[in-house]
């Protein structure tokens, strides 16, 4: 079994890498074919760029994941108040709804909420549920970020009114490179790894992650962490 998922890792990976490469080198022979005036040229470098940011964040992914698996990667957990971390990804997740012209509103209680917790990771999965919320949310819609207690943990919840995804690719959402449309996750900048590194981050504090959605109508993602009982108590 491991040697099979490293079979399909690779060959995924390959995959997803070849297209931006071909893309990069494709924009930079078209550019040198010929003669070209200094907006054509500028073009073609941020096409470049462009696509290059978008493949060095591929990359990031992919060796955060192989070093997941080979246990040579982990989470620093520390006792901390988790409306800390919540407010810090709200301030991004704000930007982000800005940036495609939606609505955003987030919910923290005034109770200190404690969890043992990598603040930076945490946030990381949050950032990425609400990047994904943004990218599948038409102009208009709303996002929105809560935060409760609740039978010991601590709940984080990022709601969307967006496209929704469908029954049956729901099962598959945290799997690596899965994207139930390549071709508009694609256009969208989305390599299908986002969701399998939030799942890692979420099951090395010892939580849970689930979805529910409905197409047509959005998705709730729903995080949940256990509190710190150790100071609770």
């Amino acid at each position: 079994a491991a040697v099979k998922r490293m079979k399909q890792f690779t060959a995924d990976a390959s995959h997803e890498l070849r297209a931006p490469v071909s893309l990069i080198r494709t924009t930079a022979e078209v550019a040198v074919m010929r003669e070209r005036t200094a907006p054509e040229y500028r073009d073609a470098l941020e096409d470049i760029l462009e696509e290059s940011e978008r493949t060095s964040q591929v990359i990031d992914s992919l060796m955060l994941l192989a070093r997941a698996d080979s246990g040579t990667e982990s989470v620093e957990l520390h006792s901390l108040d988790a409306r800390n971390v919540v407010r810090e990804a709200a301030e991004q997740g704000e930007k982000l709804a800005r940036t495609h012209n939606l609505k955003f509103a987030s919910e923290i209680p005034q109770a200190a909420i404690l969890v043992r917790a990598d603040a930076e990771a945490l946030r990381r999965a949050l950032l990425i549920l609400m990047d994904n919320a943004a990218k599948y949310t038409p102009t208009g819609g709303s996002v929105q970020l809560k935060l409760v207690a609740v039978n010991g943990f601590a709940s984080i919840s990022v709601a969307d009114n967006g496209i929704g995804i469908a029954p049956d690719d729901l099962p598959h959402v945290f799997d690596r490179f899965w994207r139930a449309d390549k071709a508009r996750s694609r256009e969208r900048g989305g390599a299908g790894l986002g969701l399998s590194i939030a799942k890692w981050i979420v099951d090395m504090h010892g939580g849970v992650i689930e979805v529910q959605s409905e197409p047509g109508k959005g998705s709730l993602f729903h995080i949940q962490v256990p509190l710190d009982h150790n100071v609770t108590d």
